[in-house]
């Protein structure tokens, strides 16, 4: 069955898919289930921009050398509350989710806040994913990361030399589905016009600007040019913050050494990561934690609505109602996507089907 020009896809399907083609393309197979989880979570919540369109990408950096699909990660400098983690440029998600999970058992073991500082990793995709493995934990989690190409100039400059460095703030709810900040800190993330791009669609006007520094509805164009800063200045000095606490702490790139996911496909990137955890307990107990955020919730929810406005929307619902929904009908693939797709079903012997 199709949804306007999209495809639909099982979960299922598509985690087999893509499982079988990172195999195929020298991913260990328990690893690669981990990436594959990450990626097809993101298109579950309704952040297509940081999903499986992404996949072809990480495909061919793996084929070209520029990714280690069988790297071996190890700690380089090491205390109760805070360490430095090697990623063996592995995939970001794979090193993503055992940095996260380091800080998480660091947390548990010593029972107060941790902090893991990552060097030569890659693209991680979404960063609530690994923000909210520590809600869960009940503890406020935290991922920030460097952009893997710069697209944003300083304020002022007319010069890529920033990515839009997304970070995640999760926090635990007594439903166990977290309150969670994903952003990146350009007006739109860049995926999103990739996806665009993909799919010969335009873009608003304040998202991006082509190379010749003026705003674009194009989004070829915007890919040519540089992503608009949230805020103006304030987006610029977020931007520069974020990019400065995953990679100054670790020795990951920065600046005019990041190279670019999409053009430099044979090169390291040496990508940088920080991620963090305040576990509840730490500070308070868990229940009167709980019920402070809970009434937090109540007051944010039932607050008076503007005219129009059916509901208010903690950070984090909307995603997690789109994964319930998209679990039970399946995942919309555009259709530059899904040929994108095809091809690598073609190129591996790996069939995806979409739902009839």
């Amino acid at each position: 069955m199709e949804q306007g020009t999209s495809k639909l896809v099982s979960e299922q399907s598509l985690k087999k898919f893509c499982n079988a083609v990172l195999c195929k393309a020298g991913v260990p197979a328990d690893e690669a289930s981990v990436v594959v989880d990450n990626l097809v979570q993101a298109d579950l919540r309704g952040v297509d921009s940081h999903g499986v369109v992404r996949f072809p990408i990480y495909i061919k950096r793996l084929l070209d050398g520029g990714t280690n699909a069988t790297p071996r990660p190890k700690v380089l400098r090491d205390s109760p509350t805070a360490v430095v983690y090697d990623g063996d440029n592995g995939l970001g998600h794979l090193v993503g989710v055992r940095a996260m999970q380091l800080a998480i058992d660091k947390s548990h073991e010593h029972g107060g806040c941790a902090f893991v500082a990552v060097r030569n990793s890659n693209h991680f995709g979404a960063a609530a994913y690994y923000a909210e493995m520590a809600a869960r934990q009940n503890m406020i989690g935290f991922a920030f990361t460097i952009g893997a190409i710069n697209h944003m100039t300083p304020w002022g400059g007319a010069e890529a030399m920033l990515g839009n460095n997304p970070f995640a703030v999760a926090f635990p709810t007594p439903t166990g589905d977290p309150i969670v900040l994903d952003m990146a800190c350009s007006i739109a993330a860049r995926g999103k016009i990739i996806v665009a791009a993909k799919e010969g669609k335009p873009i608003p006007a304040d998202w991006a600007t082509g190379p010749d520094g003026l705003p674009t509805t194009d989004a070829v164009e915007a890919l040519k040019g540089f992503v608009v800063p949230v805020g103006g200045p304030k987006g610029y000095a977020l931007t520069l913050t974020v990019g400065l606490l995953s990679t100054m702490l670790s020795g990951a790139f920065f600046g005019s050494e990041v190279g670019d996911l999409y053009e430099k496909t044979g090169e390291a990137q040496n990508s940088g990561h920080l991620f963090g955890v305040l576990p509840v307990a730490a500070f308070d107990e868990v229940p009167n934690y709980m019920a402070r955020i809970q009434k937090g919730m109540d007051d944010i929810r039932n607050a008076k609505r503007a005219p129009g406005v059916d509901r208010i929307y903690l950070p984090g619902e909307r995603e997690q109602l789109s994964l319930l929904s998209r679990r039970e009908n399946g995942l919309p693939l555009g259709e530059g996507l899904w040929r994108e797709l095809q091809e690598l079903a073609q190129r591996y012997d790996v069939p995806l089907t979409h739902i009839d």
